[in-house]
């Protein structure tokens, strides 16, 4: 590319010098009118354009130039920081590299920064000269040029490889290897030209590094123990206070504990109730209430951890109450208050062995659980003991008949029943209330039948539940014909813990040795 003007030509062919060899200096002489002269270019606007520009260019890199100058005071600033240890470091498993690998980086970052800052300062103060030989305007390129300014002539300075963009160059001209690197700053180079796009590998940012000093060593981590969350219970267990005594209750692992048959033996008692156990008759017992409960952990899920705690045990239905079969128990005693609970475990030789838990009242009625607590709260395997018990061959009366009245429901009358005379005598009897009792002796006969027939297909019916049955019932809606079947919740509240009657058990069963087998 040359910087003379197209539209001015020179005719250099036309030209016929006269040359005097013996002339000791140029003189040339008079030419005619009619000869071409030799004249100087004009001004060309293109150039002036060019100036315009490249002054334009100047002061972009001479702001850019700034920029890097007071980022390089920054970075110098914290470099200085780090070193006096001033800075405040949060150290952290993401920060990997020493306080000397992390120096290396920041000196080596400052020397490409200096080399970048020179290569512009060159490239402004750069001079163009234009030459001019043959006639054509040539510009004289300084090899300095900036990148985004470099390859305008492919012929410049005779090599092809300052042409070439930034990174498509490899080796110079001299062998030396050209280090580009580009760092993101403020933003791009503004130019009014084409910019070549610049790829190079990025200079990382030194990572801040503390300095060897005690108040920024890493802590290990430190051994978190196992979190004990307490087991579920149901809300009624929660709202009651422990049980107050004037002495601590010895732990269940530091108890002595009762074979089954020594408590058949000494306590008595007959099955009342699932768990519960009543004493018959009017002789003497050492229980004041004559009753008392055996449980097992392996069918209620919901007893104490340990002695003294309160629990709740699971139920499908309810026996009457022993003071309505046989009347009130003496001294005002009851058999729902201060009675004693024994809680079943294993011995080594996975023989069942009873621990005295303390004496319990049950303070609230019973709640029938809903479909979300039997899914939630009650195990399967607690179900599937349920449902046997209740389909055995050898379940008492009082738990068939409540089969009966609960899966297969007893027929309302649904006759005319009317009102008693307000006289006892009455003096006369009208014609229409022999009539209406008539009518209402009528019904009630077939009512009666209805009564009847019921209590042959419902005894039949549940003599024919099996277990699969009791299972369904379960899992079956409220709504849902046969009825579904719910547990209830039997809450036992610990009042006492009685030393007495405890050392009294110890002290029979060590007299025989068959007990402590």
């Amino acid at each position: 590319m040359t910087d003379r003007d197209p539209s001015i030509t020179f005719r250099l062919h036309n030209v016929n010098p006269r040359l005097n060899p013996a002339a000791p200096i140029y003189a040339p002489g008079p030419q005619s009118q009619n000869m071409p002269s030799q004249a100087s270019a004009p001004p060309s606007p293109y150039l002036e354009a060019r100036v315009s520009s490249l002054e334009e260019e100047h002061s972009n890199l001479r702001e850019d130039v700034s920029n890097l100058t007071e980022l390089y005071h920054n970075l110098c600033s914290s470099v200085d920081k780090l070193k006096k240890g001033h800075s405040s470091v949060t150290v952290g498993p993401s920060q990997e590299q020493g306080p000397a690998r992390s120096h290396q980086s920041a000196l080596k970052f400052k020397q490409e920064l200096e080399e970048l800052s020179r290569e512009v300062h060159k490239s402004v103060e750069g001079v163009t000269d234009v030459d001019k030989t043959d006639g054509t305007a040539m510009s004289k390129t300084n090899g300095s040029m900036p990148p985004h300014l470099r390859g305008v002539n492919g012929a410049s300075n005779g090599t092809g490889s300052k042409s070439l963009p930034p990174h498509l160059r490899g080796n110079n001209t001299n062998g030396t290897q050209e280090q580009l690197s580009v760092a993101s700053l403020n933003g791009r180079l503004a130019t009014d030209g084409p910019m070549d796009t610049i790829t190079g590998a990025a200079v990382p940012a030194p990572e801040p590094s503390p300095p060897p000093s005690p108040a920024t060593i890493v802590q290990q981590d430190r051994a978190i123990k196992k979190l004990s969350l307490n087991s579920w219970k149901p809300y009624y267990l929660t709202t009651l206070s422990p049980v107050s005594l004037d002495f601590e209750i010895p732990r269940d692992t530091q108890m002595t504990t009762f074979h089954p048959q020594f408590l058949e033996d000494h306590l008595a008692g007959a099955d009342w109730s699932p768990g519960m156990k009543y004493v018959k008759g009017n002789g003497t017992c050492i229980l004041k209430n004559r009753t008392y409960f055996m449980l097992s952990s392996e069918t209620e899920p919901y007893l104490p951890e340990q002695p003294g705690e309160h629990c709740a045990k699971l139920t499908a239905f309810f026996n009457k109450a022993p003071e309505e079969v046989f009347g009130d128990l003496p001294d005002g005693a009851t058999t729902y208050d201060d009675v004693p609970v024994f809680v079943e475990h294993k011995d080594s030789n996975d023989r069942p062995r009873y621990t005295y838990y303390g004496n319990y009242s049950q303070t609230r009625w019973s709640d029938r659980l809903d479909y979300d607590a039997m899914m939630t709260r009650v195990p399967q395997h607690i179900k599937e003991y349920w449902a046997t018990e209740l389909t055995s061959p050898l379940r008492p009366d009082w738990l068939t008949e409540e089969l009966k009245k609960h899966f297969f429901k007893k027929p309302e009358y649904e006759g005319k029943i009317t009102a008693a005379p307000e006289i006892d005598t009455p003096t006369e009897i009208t014609v229409d209330e022999i009539k209406c009792n008539d009518r209402m002796a009528k019904e009630v006969r077939i009512y009666v039948e209805e009564l009847r027939e019921w209590e042959r297909e419902a005894k039949m019916k549940t003599s024919m539940i099996k277990k699969q049955f009791i299972l369904d019932s379960f899992n079956a809606a409220d709504c849902d014909d046969p009825p579904a079947l719910r547990l209830w919740w039997e809450y036992l509240e610990c009042v006492d813990w009685r030393k007495d009657f405890y050392d009294l058990l110890v002290t029979l069963q060590s007299r025989e040795a068959k007990y402590l087998k």
